[in-house]
């Protein structure tokens, strides 16, 4: 079997880093037509060599996922750009370590913008034209933090949660329209979220060795481990999954 997205155009939130970045690159890697990553950072060094090889198939737009401004442009980015939307990979992300009665309204308002508002929003630009094309995948990154309860996840767990019912609701909703829309529940991956909630631990090496605990498989993910499963839900070859939150977890949930 051999995946491949040729032909393909992608929006990839979150691009700057960690599973959005590697996701990102390892689309390109894989015969992705078109790609226009979405980030609130600058470009990292990576983008930065491919926007400058392959300006004609790669554009970045910078922006809050977590207002509506940011769809509209990125949609209307690829569309003008590329002439249709394949794929959309709501990766953009943010996480608090505390627990919820320790959060400022501001900042419970700033992850659940981020992590699930922005789905939202991402609907309102994006469906429309897979809709026109009758055709679409949308990918969207979940948690364990979706499914379990776990301290200090405050409202990161929460938001989590409404992404997987909001992958079930798209789901079931464009089914008939060749749209299809599925979820990954991430277990913990070494990415720079990860790294600065570490940090905000007083014993930081403790900290990741809890990580690797509660999993199973006795480690933590890599991000391009995760990039390779997202290639393969983006591709033909995954054309029978929709409506899923798919576990990737070290069997995290399973004990």
């Amino acid at each position: 079997m051999q995946i491949t997205l040729a032909g393909k155009t992608a929006i990839v939130t979150g691009a700057a880093s960690g599973v959005g970045l590697a996701t990102a690159l390892q689309y390109v890697a894989s015969g992705l037509t078109g790609l226009v990553a979405v980030d609130l950072s600058p470009a990292p060094p990576e983008l930065q060599k491919l926007l400058a090889e392959r300006s004609d198939s790669v554009v970045y737009v910078r922006g809050d996922v977590g207002k509506d401004d940011t769809a509209k442009e990125y949609a209307a980015v690829a569309t003008e750009k590329f002439g249709r939307i394949d794929v959309l990979v709501n990766n953009a992300g943010v996480a608090l370590v505390k627990p919820i009665h320790e959060h400022t309204p501001e900042e419970w308002d700033f992850v659940m913008n981020t992590n699930v508002k922005a789905l939202y929003f991402s609907a309102r630009h994006v469906v429309p034209v897979m809709l026109r094309q009758k055709a679409g995948v949308i990918l969207n990154t979940g948690s364990i933090s979706g499914h379990v309860g776990i301290v200090g996840q405050g409202a990161y767990g929460p938001s989590k949660g409404a992404l997987h019912q909001l992958t079930r609701q798209m789901a079931v909703e464009y089914a008939p329209h060749g749209i299809r829309v599925n979820a990954v529940a991430l277990g913990t991956v070494d990415t720079p979220i990860v790294q600065q909630s570490a940090k905000q631990f007083s014993d930081e090496a403790a900290f990741w060795a809890m990580l690797r605990n509660n999993h199973p498989i006795g480690r933590v993910a890599t991000a391009a481990e995760v990039a390779g499963f997202f290639t393969y839900l983006a591709s033909d070859w995954a054309s029978f999954f929709t409506g899923a939150i798919l576990s990737m977890d070290g069997g995290y949930i399973a004990h």
